[in-house]
């Protein structure tokens, strides 16, 4: 069990509300980040974002899923391109869950440090087309392997100096740095604040941090749901905080449009579905810090919320902020985006929904 002061939390999400604030997504062309690395070294410095589920032995905060959701709702909030979710949660998750204790001393320093960028590529893409095989017939297990194969939606891929894949290694899984060069190209999606790549292996040769049984992904899978549903919780605050804003002041008829009942409405609504997402998150933040054994249900439970909330949220602002909203300079297409990536590049909602009726005998 973690605990964590709740004023510290508070805290916390003061100062990376105001990190974000300051260090808002630009939005710059297809071949290059849509972050400055040395603002990441910053948030991983100053900040401590890849520090907070580290343990205080290997030079973290041990601060659990409260803080870090705190911290992830701030970033999705402001649209952050920073790769928190890349690098900070999901490798992170799979170095300490899946790596041997040697290969997380070599790794970890560079990564709290924010010197090194790495990513995880996708599940299913992983297990599918990407197999690894012994080049040689050493025994190192660290060494004399190779990885070939493709890989999609690499998050962070073009930018990431760390690539690490999942592969099934007998009847086990193993998570491979890959150490070669690989074709890497960027890859179309309709989110505009983040970058993803196509990553294509051919024979490269990589090292074999450690493995496990195939069940430990699961760890990984409710880590990557509790940051996404604070990236989406976030984003939809944001949408209903911009259109609530938008109509105090927007006057149509002589009228301010707050002032239509059925806009008020369409508003009440709206806040009903981002606290339903913050409750499932909350409920998942409790799950992975103090009841592992519900952890799975919950994050299908606020997989399914918070993508909801997300979505429908964002759909509306553009709705009513009327014509100001399908404008390229308003956030509100960038939100719409960002919801419609996050609940199809990253997890199926479908199969949660299909996980929360499993639990429930259904």
């Amino acid at each position: 069990m973690i605990s964590v002061d709740t004023s510290e939390i508070a805290d916390v999400r003061s100062v990376a509300a105001d990190f974000f604030d300051r260090h808002r997504v630009v939005l710059d062309d297809d071949e290059a980040p849509r972050y400055d690395r040395a603002v990441w070294a910053r948030a991983c410095t100053d900040l401590g974002v890849s520090a907070i589920l580290e343990p205080e032995e290997d030079g973290g905060l041990e601060a659990g899923a409260a803080m870090l959701s705190a911290v992830l709702v701030e970033a999705g909030r402001t649209l952050s391109p920073l790769p928190v979710m890349s690098s900070a949660v999901r490798a992170q998750i799979a170095i300490r869950v899946l790596a041997t204790p040697p290969a997380r001393t070599e790794l970890l320093p560079a990564l709290l440090s924010g010197e090194v960028i790495a990513t995880l590529a996708p599940w299913d893409d992983s297990v599918r087309s990407i197999r690894a095989a012994r080049a040689d017939g050493q025994h190192d297990p660290g060494g004399g392997w190779t990885v070939t194969g493709t890989v999609s939606r690499v998050l962070d891929g073009l930018a990431a100096d760390l690539l690490l894949v999942v592969v099934p290694v007998g009847d086990e899984v193993g998570l491979f740095a890959v150490d070669g060069d690989v074709d890497r190209v960027a890859q179309e999606t309709i989110d505009v604040t983040r970058q993803f790549a196509r990553v294509t292996f051919a024979s490269t040769p990589a090292r074999l941090l450690g493995t496990a049984p195939p069940a430990s992904r699961a760890a990984i899978d409710q880590w990557t749901a509790l940051a996404l549903a604070a990236d989406e919780v976030g984003g939809a605050q944001a949408c209903l905080d911009l259109t609530v804003e938008y109509l105090k002041t927007r006057v149509q008829f002589g009228r301010v449009l707050g002032s239509f009942q059925s806009l008020k409405h369409q508003c009440a609504e709206l806040a009903l579905r981002v606290d339903e997402a913050r409750s499932a998150l909350a409920h998942l933040v409790w799950a992975l810090d103090e009841s592992p054994a519900d952890a799975a249900e919950a994050a299908a439970i606020a997989t399914v919320t918070a993508s909801r909330a997300y979505v429908t949220c964002a759909e509306e602002t553009v709705h009513l902020h009327g014509g100001i909203g399908f404008t390229w300079d308003h956030d509100a297409h960038r939100h719409v985006r960002r919801a419609l990536t996050d609940r199809s590049a990253f997890h199926s909602v479908r199969a949660a929904r299909e996980a929360v009726l499993a639990a429930r005998g259904l």
